[in-house]
């Protein structure tokens, strides 16, 4: 029993002498277990060469990556850790850059401390640089700011001359330092006053502007006053207590913009779980260069800096981009081969549909060439992927064995690197999609491209798949129908669906077509519980033409699918008929001069023929009328005459022809009024005895088929 004390004893004696020098706990081990595809670190990074750096590379414990070193830059407390890019792997100030980065700041919430910094740096003292601490290392510092220690400063000078110098930094701050009493004055706690949860920010550590000094007064038990500095933060970005500190790794996406001198970066822009990329939190600043370069070499020393005080976190590092080292791009491209065309987010295509899926890798610039990369490709699913291969920029192919595709998951070893001179690959992969019965949603799916100098990542789309449905189409009124002129026609038609398919009559879209030109579209009516698939196509007799009329239908699903065209013919029969014939005409008022008067129609005549018969077809217009008599009953000393040029005719019992008409190939509507003139046509005349009053009489006019 003593024996198994003493040894229990020993262990935590070991395990405490282990935390003196690096804390590992469970929180360390999983982000090391959890860590994503990144790069491997050698000739990347070499340790600040101060004596109380803790800063290491560590190798990663995940199995589901290869390759991949993590920054640890801090994992216990009073610790100071600085890794700087070696002198090959400066920032070149004078070229577009872009850095991609997974950052760890551990799990522990609020009670994290103190977090760690981008910086970019050229200190005289180089990979030495480090704030001036006295006795015991500031984690409000994050490794880079200025140390303030001296209650008794006044001027912010001296904090900034204790930071790194000539330099720029982009904290992570997940500790908050808003001390402001006398009592602490001197103890720096006091940069983050002002802010309200951890958060990313920008600054210059060695510039007095970044800070402010502030006077705290104490009235017991004798007035004193001592001073706090405060810290300018820049591109704030920030969240709640859990914002970084939250036991997961965040992605950070840096891009340089030499000609307008400004610094973006994209925060929390990938899942870490999937990859995929997501909104992320973006901010821009500008970055003044000959506060960094003052001496314009165009380079600059980068790399992470972090600080702890009495409490501590994991802050660790996994790159993907190194700045200039390897500049590559990939994108992804789905195409749908039945119609040609792109996909794009949220799209939809359709079961069995052939489609083409490609990787587009993408070598733009850099110090080495990308070689030895490995495609980590998680598919989409409900693709059936039935033949893939790589084609490389010089027109060499590689075959991909999908053989080796399991559970959506395919590695592809590249068997040429990315250069300048063979500056792209493309991965691509055919299939079908899969024959769903009811629409299906297919998330993005991420994948990554590694290498040991780069890794990149591309995601494909969201769309979903429609099923491929055989809809058929029946006629319920046969083939055809005749009707009279001048009456309308009805189709009576049913959509079969296949059996299983959940579609309601409200989902079916009719799309007739008369005589080739399309009619409105409309939905199927609903008819309760038994959707029967039954419509009624109504076509108004003023769209039917004499003879045939060709109907078309076709029926279409909220998918895209069509079925089969029902062609119906609707007869309409051929005649000679009065189209429009006015009930009552007149003739203009006149007044009555004692001689004999000829009287204009009035506007109210109408007299329309509509001939739909063959063409060649002949008719005659014969009228007939009664004489006009007066409501006292007196008879009008005149009569109508039918005018046609110099000859005129009294209408009376005796029928007479006053105009001819022949059919032609389309419907023929002679207006016969419209080609009287004003002294033409019927025509109204008085004889000088006539006495005042209202007159009527009767027309009669008589449509005859004259035989060709």
């Amino acid at each position: 029993m003593k024996l198994k004390v003493w040894l229990g004893l020993l262990v935590s004696l070991g395990v405490l002498n282990i935390e003196a020098v690096g804390r590992a706990d469970a929180d360390y081990d999983q982000a090391l277990k959890t860590a994503p595809q990144g790069i491997s670190l050698a000739q990347i990074f070499t340790p600040g060469t101060t004596a109380n750096n803790s800063a290491t590379v560590v190798t990663t414990t995940n199995p589901n990556i290869t390759g991949t070193q993590v920054a640890r830059i801090n994992n216990g407390k009073k610790q100071f850790g600085a890794l700087w890019s070696t002198n090959e792997n400066t920032f070149d100030l004078n070229q577009d850059q872009a850095a991609s980065m997974w950052l760890y700041f551990g799990n522990a919430g609020k009670k994290a401390a103190d977090g760690m910094a981008f910086v970019l740096q050229n200190d005289d003292r180089k990979l030495a640089a480090t704030p001036t601490f006295g006795k015991t290392v500031s984690g409000e510092t994050l490794g880079v700011w200025g140390v303030d220690t001296d209650k008794r400063q006044t001027t912010p000078t001296k904090v900034a001359e204790s930071a790194i110098q000539n330099s720029w930094a982009l904290e992570f701050d997940t500790h908050l330092n808003t001390s402001t009493s006398y009592g602490n004055a001197g103890d720096a706690d006091s940069f983050d006053v002002g802010l309200n949860g951890p958060h990313l920010a920008t600054n210059y550590p060695g510039e007095a502007s970044t800070y402010e000094m502030v006077r705290a007064v104490t009235y017991f038990p004798i007035y004193s006053s001592g001073y706090y500095a405060t810290q300018r933060h820049e591109g704030v970005i920030s969240g709640g207590n859990t914002f970084l500190a939250n036991g997961t790794w965040h992605h950070l996406s840096l891009d340089w913009d030499a000609g307008a001198q400004k610094m973006t970066y994209l925060f929390d822009d990938k899942d870490a779980a999937t990859g995929v990329e997501l909104p992320g939190n973006q901010a821009t600043v500008d970055v003044d260069v000959t506060k960094i370069d003052p001496q314009k070499t165009g380079q600059v020393r980068w790399g992470f800096t972090g600080a702890t005080g009495d409490s501590y976190e994991n802050n660790l590092v996994v790159m993907e981009e190194v700045p200039g080292l390897v500049d590559v791009t990939a994108q992804t491209k789905l195409t749908n081969q039945r119609t040609g065309e792109v996909v794009t987010d949220g799209d939809n295509l359709k079961g069995r549909d052939p489609f083409q899926l490609d990787y587009q890798l993408s070598y733009v610039a850099g110090k080495q060439d990308w070689q030895d990369v490995t495609a980590q490709l998680n598919l989409p699913e409900q693709l059936d992927y039935q033949e893939a291969w790589v084609t490389y920029a010089d027109g060499s192919r590689q075959t991909i064995d999908l053989r080796e595709l399991v559970d959506n998951q395919l590695d592809v070893a590249l068997n040429q690197g990315l250069s300048k001179e063979n500056s792209t690959a493309t991965i691509s992969l055919m299939g079908e999609t899969a024959d769903v019965k009811s629409p299906v949603m297919v998330s993005a799916s991420g994948s990554t491209f590694s290498a040991v100098n780069g890794v990149v990542t591309a995601d494909t789309i969201a769309f979903t798949i429609n099923p491929t449905l055989a809809l058929h189409l029946l006629s319920l009124s046969g083939s055809g129908t005749t009707v009279k002129p001048n009456e309308s026609a009805t189709m009576k038609g049913l959509v079969v669906v296949p059996d299983g398919v959940d579609l309601d009559n409200s989902d079916i879209q009719i799309q007739p077509q008369l005589n080739g030109t399309v009619l409105p579209e409309f939905t199927i009516p609903d008819d309760g519980d038994n959707n029967s698939g039954q419509f009624t196509v109504q076509i108004p007799a003023e769209k039917l033409q004499a003879g045939e009329n060709s109907l078309t239908v076709t029926a279409r699903d909220p998918y895209g699918n069509v079925s089969n065209q029902v062609k119906f013919i609707i007869t309409v029969t051929r005649q000679l008929t009065f189209h429009t014939v006015a009930e009552k005409s007149s003739f203009a008022p006149t007044v009555l001069t004692g001689t004999t008067q000829r009287i204009k129609r009035k506007a109210d005549w109408q007299l329309k023929v509509l001939d739909t018969r063959e063409a060649g077809a002949k008719w005659s217009l014969q009228v007939t009328g009664t004489p006009f008599v007066s409501t006292k009953g007196q008879q009008l000393t005149g009569g109508v005459y039918y005018h046609n040029g110099d000859d005129r005719t009294l209408i009376s019992s005796t029928p007479i022809a006053i105009h001819q008409g022949e059919a032609t190939d389309e419907d023929q509507l002679t207006d016969v009024v419209d080609t009287w003139a004003d002294n033409t046509g019927l025509l109204l005349e008085v004889g000088g005895g006539t006495v005042a009053g209202t007159y009527e009489g009767t027309l009669t006019w008589t449509l005859n088929d004259v035989p060709a």
